[in-house]
């Protein structure tokens, strides 16, 4: 027995590790194909190299959009304006590619990473007049741009002596031909990073629309979808008596909006700390509450296992703390809050982890999704390690698309733990409604019960009364008159309560109180068994509700046929450990199939909850249910076999 066990769950095991395996290997897969196919940086179009890109027709008609990465002109330290170039030369400190440095420090971890630069690129189109479209996505903090020596845009003030942060995603549209030149300064002394930290994109003006808005779609997609769930989970959870795991998955999908909203937000709002902080928060707060979750989920009792969600809880409290100690620009603090929101990612998808295997090896209910779901998170998290030259065209971060895998998979877990609820719910209310119609029965059985027994005593009362007249009829020789009298007495005397159909008095009751409605409808009930004696392993409550269940489809079924004979006919047999009961009826034919199954014949087609309670308790005791339709018969044969436990 113990090596059939091990044996079983060393298979259960097995397979599970191959799942984990195989989303381990399609994670990978699928960040390997967004950092080739929708990366900024691996994107195929021409880049500029030492600050000149050259576009003919035929490269702007093969990419008519493209990321302006490399090749850049960068003079640090100084806000430049096209009039400084146009007194002389000035020869740049390096050529960089965007992303190349976290900001102004230079790859310097010891320098600060604030201060002003002013990046420089020339673009040689072709000679005919032509209109064209630079995105520019966030520049931090404040930067001016000018294009030929003109201002396109600006946002907040670079001048250090007035510096005014103000960041947003915006599109600059002009026309022109031949050579252009393209300078944006920039200052920042107040963000974690600084100047151009992701590259802006140039070209045709409807492709650039196309691609902002291809963007932009499935960013709200994503928010709409996670917003969507996490409300109605709320709700759900509110309207179930505070139902905490429905309001932590709600919780746990709107601070997943909280933090991938971001882009959206930045696209029509120009703010600048409480973005940030919103972003980043609701990021440490989502974490902490996926783990307060999984704790729930997965059973956890132990203390240690709360001191990881409440870690997360205390990051939440430091990180709106050194938000609001972020525009004082010391080097300290932004080196601590970096440190702090990646600690908090890797403890988080350690304890994940470590859990979800710990409840999978004790067998809990549910917790291999959720496992595959953190598997998908922690190899997201390495992925973005190991390949950090990723900023996505369309989608989103790897560790963004890994959180909404994430919340998908404890929903789907979450949804279904709900599911059962309503499903036992609805389980015990058909039990209690079962429970309660078998006590009004048997109340009216025993009243039946009662009236017989006074009949009885008023009968043995008038007994002698009533042999008197057959003394004197047979002494006086009144044959005749002797023979009218008894008919006339077994007349009144006849049967007209309750018959017994069965030894089992529950049977018997639910018998009696579907024969009386088969009469009255003008259905022809019978009803034989085979039992050796009353007593039945089964729950009343059970045996209630199957019989009832079976008895109502049947007494539906008789009521729809308008010509021909209306019966119903009942088996009950128990052998050994087993209890049959077959019920065979007439039907108007009219049976709706779905599949391998019986579709119920109420209007709407829904509401069949009683072939789902005959099913529910036939595999409680290990039993099977069987259903059969003879179109030609018109008749309606249904089965139930129990298997009682013994005592």
């Amino acid at each position: 027995m113990i090596k059939r066990k091990w044996k079983k769950t060393g298979a259960k095991h097995a397979a599970t590790l191959f799942l984990l395996a195989a989303a381990c290997a399609l994670t990978v897969l699928a960040c390997l194909c967004a950092y080739q196919y929708d990366n900024k940086y691996t994107a195929s179009s021409p880049q500029a190299s030492r600050g000149v890109l050259r576009l003919d027709d035929r490269a702007l008609t093969e990419y008519p959009v493209r990321m302006l990465v490399e090749g850049w002109e960068y003079y640090g330290g100084r806000l430049l304006a096209p009039e400084d170039f146009a007194a002389g030369a000035l020869l740049p400190d390096e050529y960089l590619y965007i992303g190349q440095y976290g900001g102004f420090e230079g790859g310097d971890s010891a320098a600060s990473p604030h201060g002003s630069a002013t990046y420089r690129l020339v673009i040689e189109l072709p000679e005919e007049p032509r209109a064209y479209t630079l995105e520019l996505p966030e520049i931090f903090s404040a930067y001016r741009v000018y294009i030929n020596g003109n201002p396109a845009a600006a946002m907040g003030n670079p001048d250090p002596e007035r510096y005014r942060p103000q960041t947003l995603n915006r599109t600059v549209s002009f026309e022109a031909e031949g050579r252009i030149e393209i300078i944006i300064a920039v200052s920042d002394f107040s963000h974690l990073y600084s100047g151009m930290v992701y590259p802006p994109a140039f070209g045709l003006p409807d492709a650039v629309s196309r691609l902002l808005s291809a963007r932009f779609l499935f960013r709200a997609a994503l928010c709409a979808a996670a917003l969507t769930i996490g409300l109605l989970s709320v709700l759900i959870g509110i309207l179930s008596h505070r139902n905490m795991r429905a309001l932590l998955y709600g919780l746990l999908c709107l601070f997943f909006v909280g933090y991938t909203a971001y882009p959206i937000l930045k696209t029509f709002f120009s703010g600048y700390y409480p973005y940030y902080a919103l972003e980043n928060v609701s990021f440490c707060a989502m974490l902490a509450v996926v783990m307060l979750l999984q704790r729930r989920i997965c059973g956890l009792k132990d203390k240690w296992s709360l001191a990881f969600p409440l870690f997360g809880v205390l990051t939440c409290a430091a990180s709106v703390m050194l938000h609001l100690s972020l525009p004082g620009g010391k080097l300290h603090i932004i080196h601590a809050y970096s440190w702090l929101i990646t600690a908090c990612e890797w403890i988080t998808a350690g304890y994940l982890t470590v859990t979800a295997i710990r409840a999978v090896w004790e067998n809990a209910v549910h917790s291999t999704p959720i496992l595959i779901g953190i598997i998908m998170f922690d190899t997201a998290l390495m992925m973005d390690r190991l390949l950090p030259l990723h900023e996505p065209i369309v989608t989103g971060w790897f560790p963004e698309l890994a959180s909404f895998v994430l919340v998908l998979s404890v929903g789907a877990v979450t949804g279904k733990e709900l599911a059962e609820q309503y499903t036992q719910n609805a389980v015990l209310s058909e039990r209690a409604g079962n429970l309660n119609r078998l006590l009004q029965m048997q109340k009216a059985y025993y009243i039946v019960l009662e009236e017989k027994m006074r009949e009885a005593k008023t009968m043995r009362h008038d007994m002698r009364h009533h042999f008197t007249i057959i003394d004197g009829l047979i002494r006086n020789k009144q044959y005749d008159e002797l023979k009218d009298y008894v008919t006339g007495y077994r007349a009144d005397d006849r049967e007209s309560g309750q018959e017994d159909y069965c030894p089992n008095n529950i049977l018997n009751v639910l018998a009696n109180h579907f024969a009386h409605i088969a009469e009255q409808n003008r259905i022809h009930f019978d009803l034989r068994h085979d039992m050796e004696g009353g007593e039945i392993q089964v729950a009343d409550a059970d045996l209630c509700g199957l019989f009832c269940n079976l008895l109502e489809n049947a007494v539906e079924s008789c009521l729809r046929v308008e010509t021909g004979e209306r019966f119903i006919r009942v088996a009950i047999v128990g052998m050994g450990s087993m209890l049959t009961i077959r019920v065979w009826n007439s039907t108007d034919g009219n049976v709706r199939q779905s599949g391998d199954g019986f579709l119920s014949s109420k209007e709407d087609g829904k509401g069949g909850f009683g072939l789902y309670s005959i099913r529910t308790i036939a595999e409680k005791y290990g039993g099977m249910v069987t259903l059969d339709w003879d179109r030609a018969e018109r008749t309606f044969d249904s089965m139930v076999s129990l298997e009682m436990p013994r005592r």
